[in-house]
């Protein structure tokens, strides 16, 4: 049995290469396609079992995540998590198991949770047709944000000419200024990176600014209301690609009905628990045929020339087990081979 700790996984994910990330997107990919299969057939074989996952919330207000999941040919696992009631990142394992039952590893859920989410968006965001020198704008300083800005740069970095990251907390983002994007900065010298929060004097004209001027917005906040205005996108009719993965509850939202509703497609990773938890889709009663779940789409290798989507798109992911479990199985091979983390004989 393999202990990954948080600082066993970081080196790993920081340093993946191009090659690396495009095979752990398709991993990802395969097992949303295989979820994706198997709930549109009602006579296809069950080979993918993803129970919607539990919660328990304390008298404090930390909510804890329990999300099963099952391949049910090489690995089952599950991944406990908890969000502090006052914020901060979220804390946890994933316990991976062989069929039999043995226990493969336990791994720290923090890191491997922002990176899976944001890879999950890049599944779509590899498929959307990036206008020359876009503008990628990030609501969020945390972790999540931090993935999909490296992820994004890691996988389309040619097609990106600034990213700005907003965030209410000034102090939160100037360490991400000085730490995340001051090392981005020097990988990636032909982006230019700016910074936004609300305790600026200016903050409202330069968010409206930097929306207006968006191809594409990642929202990565557990937000309760809109962090923009709908009448922020309307500038020259401009087509955009907007992820939301911060909420995760009825009652909350990234974006208003508006927003979530000018997309062409309203993409999610599972049709079953956005309707049931992504307060943007139920505040603005979107039903069943109006979403497409991301495993329908192809691999993202598959469309290097000519991409799926276009115009407005708006992707929804709130998050499942099978997503932690196929990217912390790969993880545990990944560092079982450069022989990191702490082996446990006879657990």
């Amino acid at each position: 049995m393999l202990v990954l700790r948080d600082s066993d996984i970081s080196p790993i994910l920081h340093n993946l290469t191009l090659p690396q990330c495009h095979h752990l997107l398709h991993t990802l990919w395969q097992a949303l396609a295989a979820y994706t299969s198997q709930h549109s057939s009602p006579t296809a074989p069950k080979l993918l079992h993803q129970p919607v996952r539990e919660t328990i919330v304390t008298d404090a207000q930390h909510t804890t995540l329990f999300m099963p999941a099952s391949d049910t040919h090489s690995t089952t696992g599950i991944k406990i998590v908890t969000l502090p009631g006052g914020g901060g990142a979220a804390r946890g394992a994933i316990n991976i198991f062989s069929p039999e039952g043995e226990l493969r590893g336990v791994i720290n859920a923090q890191q491997i949770t922002a990176f899976r989410t944001a890879l999950a968006t890049m599944i779509p965001f590899c498929h959307y047709r990036l206008p020359p020198k876009a503008n990628v704008v990030v609501f969020g300083a945390g972790k999540q944000a931090e993935w999909h800005v490296r992820l994004a740069l890691l996988l389309a970095a040619d097609s990106i000419a600034t990213v700005t990251v907003v965030n209410r907390r000034l102090g939160t983002l100037k360490r991400f200024e000085e730490t995340v994007l001051a090392e981005l900065g020097e990988t990636f010298p032909g982006v230019a990176f700016h910074a936004i929060t609300n305790e600026q004097a200016d903050f409202y004209g330069r968010l409206r600014q930097a929306v207006g001027d968006s191809d594409a917005i990642f929202c990565c906040t557990p937000s309760t209301q809109p962090l923009f205005s709908e009448s922020y996108l309307r500038r020259d009719d401009k087509a955009r690609f907007i992820s939301l993965i911060g909420s995760y509850k009825p009652h909350m939202q990234e974006v208003d009905s508006a927003t979530l509703l000018s997309g062409n497609n309203i993409l999610v990773d599972s049709k079953e628990a956005c309707l049931e938890e992504a307060g943007e889709l139920i505040m603005a009663n979107v039903q069943r045929e109006q979403l497409v779940e991301v495993g329908e789409l192809p691999s993202p290798g598959e469309t290097n020339e000519k991409r799926l989507l276009e115009g407005n798109t708006v992707f929804k992911c709130v998050g499942m087990g099978i997503m932690d479990i196929v990217i912390g199985r790969e993880l545990l091979d990944i560092a079982g081979e450069r022989g990191v983390g702490i082996r446990i004989e006879s657990f």
